[in-house]
């Protein structure tokens, strides 16, 4: 199989976190260069870089895989570290390190979620720096799992044709959605950069620690994702009985769980008279939390959040959408709020999976709430349509059979 490298580059590329890791890396360690590096038996190629000792290599760059310690990283798949070349019995007559003028270096192996070795993650400088301890091999590990996480990621949400259909259908068929593992290199991520904040915090810079803390909080982000993930997983089928529920029921514990959220927004929800539904409970309550929250997510700055909930009950045959059927009598919910809104152009597409649309608010939001919401109504046989206007608020509006 020919190695498309110029596709692992751009892959490499768009992990957004990737500069911020390297950036941590040379002011936290003191080395001069780190970069992340595909090594395979032939060939090394930079595929990111951060560069302050004007070394000159930039992605798409080759080494001779013979003049590097990678092309032994990734034979033996374990880890090379030198804090002092010239006083290291094993390393001080190598010529890699007088060819490339370093004494202290370290390379990590990245390796994907199969077991494939991928490449690298390695850093040098001129001077000696103590790198082999526990602290610095942490970090580089932990970094390294993280890139190899996001590497997976991006080969099974690859997009061959429609976008958002091409991840919902591999969304789909993500078994590892449901391991708790996928939790383990972000939670390390989170302790070591913890570790280095309370341990160093009188001596690194600023500008060091603000990269610190935007990793803890990237991180966070990360397992939000995952989480809804796994929500998203759990509501594939339809894996309740449906049982009659009062929806007054489900609003009333959704506020208590959002409760706090209301208070620090000065929220108000109105509630019409709701009845009672034929519905799996469990699905339901998760759709109104996720309306509510949306709502709650993408309130205005220049108003308090009102939130109303009203309820019909109509003949298929009497409602202007052309999906329901005629012959069945639906639950027509209806979420309205004041908030910020959105461009009507996007009242499709707000419903694909990670599809956020470009507001200050979006790092708020994992971009599958409204996704899971869809796929709730579609285990009920229902559906759910978006109407926005920018600036005004936004409309959902629930059609739910009143027999299933």
């Amino acid at each position: 199989m020919i190695e498309n490298f110029n596709q692992t580059i751009k892959d490499v590329q768009s992990i957004k976190i990737l500069p911020t890791i390297l950036d941590v890396i040379v002011q936290s360690t003191g080395l001069g260069f780190a970069v992340v590096a595909k090594v395979t038996s032939k060939k090394w190629v930079t595929c990111a870089v951060k560069d302050n000792l004007e070394f000159g290599l930039v992605p798409g760059d080759e080494l001779d895989i013979k003049t590097t310690f990678c092309r032994d990283v990734r034979r033996t798949n374990t880890l090379v570290v030198i804090d002092h070349v010239n006083e290291d019995e094993k390393f001080c007559n190598n010529p890699i390190p007088i060819q490339y003028g370093f004494q202290s270096y370290i390379s990590v192996p990245i390796v994907l979620q199969n077991g494939t070795f991928f490449g690298t993650l390695c850093a040098l400088d001129p001077s000696p720096n103590k790198l082999n301890n526990s602290k610095v091999i942490g970090m580089f590990t932990a970094y390294a799992e993280l890139i190899s996480f996001h590497l997976d990621a991006i080969e099974k949400l690859r997009l061959k044709d429609l976008e958002i259909q091409k991840k919902d259908f591999l969304l789909e068929s993500f078994d590892f959605v449901s391991s708790h593992d996928l939790q383990e290199p972000l939670r390390k991520i989170q302790m070591f950069t913890s570790v280095i904040l309370e341990k160093n915090c009188e001596t690194l810079k600023s500008e060091t620690i603000k990269c610190l803390n935007s990793i803890k909080t990237e991180s966070q982000r990360m397992r939000n994702i995952l989480n809804d993930l796994l929500v998203f997983s759990e509501f594939k089928k339809s894996s309740q009985e449906f049982v009659p529920v009062d929806l007054n029921v489900i609003v009333e514990n959704v506020q208590k769980r959002l409760s706090k959220d209301f208070s620090e927004c000065n929220g108000e929800i109105v509630i019409g008279d709701l009845p009672k539904v034929p519905i799996m409970p469990d699905q339901i309550e998760q759709l109104f939390y996720n309306l509510i929250i949306n709502a709650i997510t993408f309130k205005s700055n220049d108003c308090n959040l009102e939130l109303s909930i009203t309820c019909k009950i109509e003949h298929g045959s009497d409602l202007a959408y052309e999906k329901l059927d005629i012959g069945t009598k639906y639950c027509k919910l209806v979420f309205t709020d004041n908030g910020i809104g959105f461009d009507p152009r996007y009242n499709e597409k707000i419903f694909g999976m990670f599809n956020r649309l470009d507001t200050e608010k979006q790092s708020h939001s994992t971009g599958i709430g409204l996704t899971i919401a869809r796929r709730i109504t579609e285990n009920h046989k229902g559906f759910i349509i978006a109407n926005g206007e920018l600036n005004k608020g936004a409309t959902f509006t629930v059609y739910l059979p009143m027999t299933q």
